[in-house]
């Protein structure tokens, strides 16, 4: 009888660990059109009209295509990141900048580092998967820092 049970306490500890594990090991996926919800987004100095990202997300690649309508006139311009902290050198918007990404938790972190200074935008997806929060902090050369609050629907 003690036998019996010790083997069932072993099982259901297996099957615990076997499920935790699981659910360590899975990550959002950010895959989708995402179109800026301009109400609930918060910004610390304006901010864009519209911004529609459009994301390739395949663990560890990620590649954003973006496009932004702001009172300056429309951009658009393409990032690709290796997941996991590598530190990549890209052109975008004739700016060589450094890029890192990284998981903490469930939360995708994406560091830009340039002359002018360094973003960092710490990614979220609500448990439905239709909505993302991107919360980006600016530091600038001069040591300034601001916090924008940037939420997208999924299309």
């Amino acid at each position: 009888m003690k036998s019996r049970a010790s083997l069932m306490l072993i099982a259901a500890l297996i099957v615990c660990l076997c499920a935790s594990f699981a659910a360590a090991q899975s990550k959002p996926n950010f895959s989708g059109a995402w179109k800026m919800n301009r109400e609930k987004s918060k910004f610390a100095g304006g901010g864009p009209d519209a911004i529609l990202i459009k994301i390739d997300h395949k663990e560890p690649a990620l590649t954003e295509s973006w496009s932004l309508s702001t009172p300056n006139g429309d951009r658009s311009f393409e990032a690709k990141y290796t997941i996991g902290g590598k530190e990549t050198e890209q052109e975008v918007m004739n700016r060589t900048a450094k890029t890192q990404a990284k998981w903490d938790g469930d939360a995708l972190i994406i560091e830009w580092q340039s002359e002018g200074g360094m973003f960092k935008r710490k990614i979220t997806l609500s448990a439905d998967g239709k909505t993302m929060t991107k919360v980006v902090t600016q530091t600038r050369g001069d040591g300034q820092q601001s916090e924008d609050t940037v939420v997208f629907e999924k299309q």
